[in-house]
């Protein structure tokens, strides 16, 4: 059993144990910015236990959310059944929040690890059992849920840069960075209605992004890239803009009725959101976020970029900024 104490933005520190070393130096690798200290812990544990002792004295009311949801005695009991594998997620509120994952796996699973790479495995394990509980401890504590976009920091500037996946969003975020730019969290950002929290973890490029600096990892297919700026705080962004694929390069602003069916069709379009946002569902049930966004403080916008125009997006959407 492998541990890792990690240091998060606005929740504190946090301490992982995780059961399997490919999914451990996985998991390392994604924190590394957090990371206060690792260690191998002699304990026969189930496959993930995550503890935040800042969540003490936290109380819950019965209640069935569905079928596979139910708070009962100030317990947390969710479970996930697939064809391929099966997670039981329990989160108990004592003294301190504990929660424990235990993970079965299925015939179909080894099917599944013989025609995918070892990546691939520990890319969906990590997800799935240790990135999005980390997430829930953000809704717990200031009712976050999670949106699918870039959060940049410009000068003074934080702007976020959302859409599907395949619209540019890294790309375009790593030409702002050759431009000073800061990125504070990609493709994954917590959001609660007013301001923004960012994880600073990898990025991952395809090989054709020529990237010399910063690479933590590369295979066959990919490359991980890793940028130090770290924020530790809270933050209010500017501007958002929603990026789609377009004929032309055109900024516009948006109504702001709207917004709320962007954000809604944008996380409802990106299966990792949805996923992550299902462990946050039992904290934000009767805090509706899509209710709350309409009433920010941004502006936002529709990007559209042609395809191979990251460069020329880049230098409109500078423009458009003033900065």
């Amino acid at each position: 059993m492998h541990n890792l104490i990690c240091n998060f933005p606005v929740i504190g520190k946090v301490s992982i144990d995780i059961q399997n070393t490919e999914l451990f130096v996985f998991a390392k690798r994604q924190f590394v910015n957090y990371v206060l200290k690792e260690s191998t812990v002699f304990k026969d544990k189930i496959f993930i236990s995550i503890k935040a002792e800042t969540f003490n004295n936290l109380e819950f009311d019965n209640v069935i959310l569905g079928r596979d949801i139910k708070f009962k005695n100030n317990e947390l009991k969710i479970k996930q059944n697939s064809r391929v594998q099966k997670f039981d997620i329990e989160y108990c509120f004592n003294d301190k929040l504990m929660i424990n994952i235990d993970f079965n796996k299925k015939p179909l699973y080894y099917l599944k690890s013989l025609l995918s790479s070892e990546y691939s495995m520990s890319h969906s394990l990590f997800y799935q059992t240790i990135l999005y509980p980390i997430f829930s401890l953000y809704a717990i504590k200031e009712n976050y849920s999670l949106v699918h976009g870039s959060l940049l920091k410009l000068d003074n500037k934080y702007i976020v840069l959302a859409g599907l996946d395949g619209v540019g969003k890294s790309s375009l975020s790593n030409e702002l960075v050759l431009r000073s730019a800061k990125i504070v969290a990609d493709n994954f950002v917590l959001f609660n209605g007013d301001k923004f929290i960012g994880l600073n973890m990898p990025i991952r490029l395809d090989l054709e992004n020529s990237i010399k600096d910063n690479v933590i990892y590369k295979d066959d297919n990919l490359q991980e890239v890793l940028y130090d700026y770290v924020e530790t705080k809270e933050v209010e962004v500017e501007k958002v803009y929603f990026l789609s694929i377009g004929e032309k390069l055109a900024i516009k602003q948006m109504n702001k009725n709207i917004v709320k069916q962007n954000w809604n069709l944008i996380n409802n379009g990106a299966s990792e959101i949805l996923g992550a946002n299902l462990f946050n569902l039992p904290f934000l049930y009767q805090n509706s976020l899509s209710e709350s966004i309409s009433e920010s403080k941004f502006n936002s916008y529709t990007f559209s970029i042609p395809k191979g125009k990251i460069q020329e997006a880049t230098k409109e959407l500078i423009c458009q900024l003033n900065i």
